[in-house]
């Protein structure tokens, strides 16, 4: 069955909806991102600066949105049954996340930072100090949020789908 253009991006559109409200995640992603734009706007950056965090923010929103998919699609087919794949798979996809949110951290530390710096009064050599020590805590963060993700499905606990099956 063929669809018009208008009713894929309802169905684009229903799929947004749905990912915000389910996923706590999703809207932690969306707060950011409209925290960038506020930020972006305020410094007024250059074109290519603006179009790379842009890029990183749809990476992420997008990562998080084939994440959600994943999920929904070894839940279903998994069907409450436990099973080590599925929990591998759902696994692999949230790693996907992190690796593209962890990336985009850095980036948006590296691009922003120094501009920040300077808008508030740091500049030089204390600005690029503050991308690098942003940059190591969003590093560290994201270690710490996998390591605790990985113990929680390690142990079942969280959306773990483990299994012996």
């Amino acid at each position: 069955m063929r669809h018009t253009l208008w009713q894929s991006f309802q169905y684009a559109g229903r799929g947004l909806r749905d990912a915000f409200r389910s996923q706590r995640t999703m809207r932690i992603h969306v707060l950011l991102v409209c925290a960038v734009i506020v930020i972006v706007a305020w410094l007024g950056l250059s074109t290519v600066e603006t179009a790379l965090l842009v890029l990183c923010m749809a990476a992420v929103l997008a990562a998080e949105l084939m994440n959600t998919a994943v999920e929904a699609v070894v839940d279903l087919q998994v069907g409450g049954d436990l099973h080590v794949l599925a929990g591998r798979a759902k696994d692999l996809s949230a790693a996907a996340v992190l690796v593209i949110a962890a990336g985009a951290a850095v980036v948006g530390l590296v691009v922003l930072g120094p501009p920040v710096a300077a808008a508030i009064g740091t500049e030089g050599i204390h600005a690029l100090t503050l991308a690098r020590a942003g940059t190591l805590l969003a590093v560290l963060a994201v270690l710490v949020i996998a390591v605790r993700r990985a113990g929680e499905r390690a142990t079942g606990g969280k959306n773990g789908s483990r299994g012996t099956s």
